[in-house]
């Protein structure tokens, strides 16, 4: 048995017997008379597949989708306090194990080697084991955090419209099981704050990210959360020698830029409050505007790569050339081509400005958020307009390079409602915390001649979601619900109840449901089979 295996079973098992143990310790611990405070957990995460298709089940000996072992450590050391000086030190640091791999062989040899050894643990990049490290400086006005963080700037769920500035890890969930802060991947940065006294409350922030960069991860092929190893050939081959996708994903990975000053991203931020009347009403506004210029978290194509798709199909010195020998590969075991010192790809800047606002109205007795972004320049890959190919499959040829503008908008409506019996009956409140929101995107421009939009030639697209929980047997259980529907006709759903008895035991197990059209027509569709049934068991301290 591999020694990640055990490891993975004696963190379930430590897990599993302070199930048994009283909870008597406290939630945290403090050290050196109060001035250090240390949190963790353990977690043990699974997700059993309950959709497989026929042509995955070849890749596979087992339904386990997920067996995420996890461990964090919080901590928070108070280094210097006087007067209105305060100096601190934190640090939120994680370490995990994948262990499906290990156990299912097929499943094993299904992953690239490169990609599986980065994805079954912190190992994407060096410091993907620190979570957040930053120094914490606050005098009078001022707070000052050097160091790796997360920045939090949007306030609705699932869809995020103003917050572009930590790029996401999706590869083993989705947004609606793990929360954002885990999702999100820390950058290492200069960020302050500065408390005004003028109207309004104003608070002044600014970012700089002094060259760190992240590209998006997406689900790596032959995953669970991937797509199935494409193309998939008359029969599997041993070794596993990577597909499109893979070849996609890799290439991706060699064009990360470096941490250099030249690649530096910025931003700045203004919030406040204001007092406005309305038909009559007195509003509380919580407001914000932003301005954001960094690199987009996903790269285009290098115009002298290109090449001409009729005369490419063997060229590996060209993009579509090299995608068309990684698929030769998959289907005839070819060599696999090599990758050119001149990476095929290149991550390009881009602009965004952002407002949102936030305000309880009377009327509706709901919490309303809002939220806009124009971004200005987004880089985009062209390909043949459809009287020229007309055929917009998802392997459409890369023609060129070129800037879009989009706009996003984001509303949220939260609301409460009162049911009465379930507090007579349940020993709870009674009270169901209710989010519902739109989200609608708009592509500017000519969209024929974009490789991918939201649908191949739609400028636009749109987002509903809608969240419900609740708390029963005196907030031990916690029954949520939450949908996402895209009016491309894709979309998922995720049931989950949540289990809390004490301060430290925590289960939680669920239903996530994926629901799509056409994999031509939107990306989202590849995971229409990924229907799974979660469980999740941790103890935190």
């Amino acid at each position: 048995m591999k020694t990640n295996t055990i490891i993975r079973i004696i963190v379930f098992l430590v897990v599993a017997g302070y199930a048994i143990l009283p909870e008597t310790c406290s939630a945290k611990v403090m050290l050196f008379d109060d001035k250090l405070r240390l949190k963790g957990s353990l977690y043990q995460f699974m997700m059993y597949r309950t959709d497989l298709k026929r042509e995955e089940k070849q890749y596979r000996n087992t339904n386990w989708g997920l067996m995420r072992s996890k461990a964090t450590l919080e901590m928070l050391y108070k280094a210097y306090e006087s007067g209105n000086t305060l100096l601190n030190f934190f640090g939120f640091f994680h370490y995990w194990h994948e262990s499906v791999p290990d156990l299912d062989n097929e499943y094993r040899r299904s992953i690239a080697s490169w990609a599986r050894k980065k994805y079954q643990g912190p190992f994407f990049d060096e410091d993907d084991w620190i979570n957040e490290l930053y120094i914490d400086f606050y005098h009078d006005k001022w707070n000052l955090r050097l160091g790796k963080q997360i920045v939090f700037w949007s306030e609705v769920e699932m869809v995020r419209t103003i917050d572009r500035i930590n790029p996401l890890d999706l590869r083993y969930t989705t947004p609606g099981i793990d929360p954002w802060d885990e999702i999100k991947l820390g950058l290492w940065m200069f960020r302050g704050f500065y408390n005004s006294d003028l109207p309004g409350q104003l608070v002044f922030e600014w970012i700089w990210i002094p060259g760190d960069f992240e590209q998006v991860r997406t689900p790596i092929e032959g995953t669970s959360m991937g797509t199935i190893p494409q193309p998939q050939g008359p029969e599997r081959l041993r070794p596993r020698t990577g597909g499109q996708s893979d070849a996609v994903y890799r290439s991706f990975y060699r064009a990360k830029p470096a941490f250099t000053l030249r690649n530096s991203s910025w931003a700045f931020r203004i919030r406040g409050n204001s007092e406005l009347k309305l038909f009559g009403d007195y509003y509380l506004v919580d407001w914000t505007v932003s301005y954001y210029h960094g690199m987009n978290s996903t790269p285009v194509a290098r115009n002298k790569t290109l090449g001409r798709p009729s005369t490419n199909n063997f060229d590996t010195s060209t993009l579509n050339g090299y995608l068309n020998r990684n698929a030769l590969t998959r289907v005839f075991g070819l060599p696999q081509p090599g990758l050119p010192y001149d990476s095929f790809w290149r991550y390009k800047f881009f602009d965004a400005i952002g407002a949102s606002f936030q305000t309880y109205v009377p009327l509706i007795g709901a919490v309303t958020r809002g939220e806009m972004s124009y971004e200005i320049g987004l880089p985009v890959n062209k390909a043949f307009p459809l009287h020229v190919d007309p055929n917009p499959g998802s392997q459409k040829a890369i023609t060129g390079t070129s800037e879009r503008d989009q706009i996003n908008i984001g509303f949220t409506f939260d609301k409460p409602l009162l049911w009465n019996w379930l507090s007579q009956h349940w020993g709870a409140s009674g009270v169901f915390d209710c989010t519902f929101g739109w989200y609608g995107q708009w592509r500017l421009g000519n969209v024929t001649r974009v490789r991918k939009t939201f649908g191949y030639y739609d400028r636009h697209q749109s987002n509903f979601t809608l969240t419900v929980r609740t708390r029963l047997r005196h907030n031990e259980l916690w029954p949520t619900v939450r949908f996402l529907y895209n009016t491309r006709n894709w979309g998922y759903g995720v049931w989950a109840l949540r289990y809390t008895p004490g301060k430290h035991m925590r289960y939680e197990v669920g239903f996530l449901w994926f629901y799509a059209k056409d994999p031509t027509d939107s990306s989202e569709a590849f995971a229409e089979n990924k229907d799974s049934i979660y469980l999740r068991i941790g103890y935190e301290w």
